[in-house]
C-alpha cells in the first residue's frame, strides 16, 4: 500500500503525496531528496541517541549538560525552526521566555532581522486556492519557484495539463509575469517577461505606484518606463492579481526598503482592483514558528525576551554580529554557527558542525506528528508513514524547561 503523508521538502508543503515501491508521487525532486535525507539515519542505524563534545552520551546525560549551559549563560539564543512543527515553535518560546532569550525564526545571520515593512504596512494575502481560482495575473517577483518550490506553478493553475487544456496561463487568458534578470526555469515560463537588475526594483516599485496614481515621475528613465508599461497595462485590465515574492526580494542592501515599496504598491493597487501577495518562506518549519511568535508576542521574526517583556529586534546587521550570545539552542534543521557560542542542537542530524550538545529528534512528517503551516498559513496535519523512533523536539523542549527550572 502506498505510505500517504504531507511532504515537508519545502513551504509549500503538498499533501497529496504518496510514496510507493520507493517512488515519490507526484515527482518531485525536493520531496525526493527530504525523505530520503530523513530515512537516511534511519536505515543506517548507527546514530546515536545524543552526543555531548563528540562522545555519544544518553539523553538524560545530554539534558542536564544543555540546562547546565542554558542556566548559566548570560544572552541565550533559541532559533532554527526550518524544520520544526507548530508545536515544537510553541514549546521553545515557552522555554525562551523563561530563560529571556532571544529568539530568531529567520536564523541568526539574517539581515535587519525585525523585517519592519511587514509590520508597518502588514500584508493582503490569499490561500493558493483563491489566487488559482481568482487571479488573472501573477506576478513573480526574482525568485525561482520552479527550483525552490517545484509545484507553486502547478498549484497555482499553471501546470502543463492545464495550459494544454486551456490555454496560456491555464485558465483562459491568465498571465504569468516574471520580473528577473537571470535566465531561470521559471523565467523560461514567463507570459510576459521584465528584466532589470536587482538594483533598479526600488526604483520600479516607486514608478509603478505613482504612474497608477496617474502621476509623472522625471527621474524614470525611459528605458525604464518602457518596461513598465506592460505590466502596467496587465494591472489595469484585471480584477484580481497576485505578487508572489521571497527572500531575493529583501536581500542585500535595501532590501527592506524594497519590501516596504511592494507593499505600499498593493495598498495602491487595491483601492481599483483586488491584489494580493504570496511570500514564498524559505523553509517549512519557518511560517508556522513566525505565526506562533505573532500570536505570544506581537511581533514575528526575531524578539528579545531579555527584558521580561518581548521587544522586536530591528537591527541592520545579523543578530549574530549585533548581540553576543554565548549560548545558542537550535530548534530543527540549521547548521549555521552562532560566532563563539556554545551550541545545543536539537535535530535530526547533528550536521557538519559538530555540537557542543546534540539530541536526536524524530524528522517531522516522517516520524514525529505535529502541524505545519504551509506558505499561504493554511495549518496543516502531519501524517508520519513510521512510528517515531527518537522523541520530537517538543518532548525533549519540555523536559529540558522541567531540568532548567524544576
Amino acid at each position: 500500500m502506498p505510505e500517504s503523508l504531507v511532504c515537508a521538502g519545502c513551504s509549500l508543503l503538498c499533501d497529496d503525496v504518496a510514496v510507493a515501491g520507493g517512488r515519490f508521487e507526484p515527482a518531485c525532486p525536493l520531496g525526493a531528496q527530504w525523505l530520503a535525507e530523513r530515512s537516511a539515519a534511519e536505515a543506517a542505524g548507527e546514530m546515536p541517541e545524543a552526543i555531548v563534545d563528540g562522545e555519544p552520551v544518553e539523553i538524560e546525560v545530554a539534558l542536564a549538560r544543555a540546562a547546565e549551559l542554558l542556566r548559566t549563560g548570560r544572552r541565550p539564543l533559541v532559533h532554527g525552526f526550518a524544520g520544526a512543527t507548530v508545536e515544537d515553535a510553541r514549546a521553545a518560546l515557552t522555554l525562551a521566555d523563561r530563560l529571556g532569550a532571544l529568539v530568531a525564526t529567520a536564523g541568526p545571520d539574517g539581515v535587519w532581522a525585525g523585517a519592519p515593512a511587514f509590520g508597518l504596512r502588514g500584508a493582503c494575502t490569499a490561500t493558493l486556492g483563491e489566487i488559482r481560482d481568482r487571479s488573472e495575473l501573477v506576478v513573480v517577483w526574482r525568485e525561482d519557484p520552479e527550483t525552490t518550490h517545484p509545484r507553486l506553478l502547478e498549484r497555482l493553475g499553471f501546470g502543463a495539463a492545464r495550459s494544454a487544456a486551456a490555454g496560456p496561463g491555464s485558465n483562459g487568458d491568465r498571465v504569468l509575469a516574471i520580473v528577473d534578470d537571470r535566465d531561470t526555469p521559471t523565467a523560461r515560463r514567463a507570459g510576459l517577461r521584465l528584466n532589470w537588475s536587482q538594483e533598479r526594483d526600488a526604483e520600479a516599485l516607486g514608478a509603478l505606484h505613482l504612474l497608477e496614481c496617474d502621476r509623472e515621475r522625471p527621474d524614470v528613465d525611459g528605458g525604464l518606463r518602457e518596461a513598465l508599461d506592460p505590466l502596467l497595462r496587465q494591472l489595469r485590465s484585471v480584477a484580481h492579481a497576485t505578487f508572489v515574492y521571497g527572500p531575493e526580494l529583501a536581500a542585500g542592501r535595501g532590501g527592506q526598503r524594497r519590501a516596504l515599496a511592494l507593499h505600499e504598491l498593493v495598498r495602491q493597487l487595491s483601492h481599483g482592483r483586488h491584489v494580493v501577495t504570496l511570500s514564498l518562506a524559505g523553509a517549512p518549519g519557518v511560517r508556522g514558528a513566525d505565526e506562533v511568535l505573532t500570536w505570544q508576542t506581537g511581533y514575528p521574526g526575531t524578539v528579545d525576551l531579555g527584558s521580561g517583556h518581548p521587544e522586536l529586534v530591528t537591527c541592520t546587521v545579523p543578530v549574530s554580529e549585533h548581540e553576543r550570545v554565548d549560548v545558542a539552542l537550535r530548534v530543527g534543521d540549521d547548521p549555521l554557527a552562532v560566532g563563539d557560542a556554545a551550541v545545543i542542537a536539537l535535530s535530526p542530524d547533528p550536521g557538519a558542525t559538530a555540537p557542543e550538545v546534540w539530541i536526536a529528534t524524530a524528522p517531522a512528517g516522517v516520524e514525529a506528528g505535529g502541524t505545519m503551516h504551509r506558505l499561504d498559513g493554511v495549518p496543516l496535519a502531519l501524517r508520519p508513514p513510521r512510528p517515531s523512533v527518537a522523541p520530537s523536539s517538543a518532548e525533549l523542549l519540555h523536559r529540558l524547561a522541567e531540568a532548567i527550572l524544576g
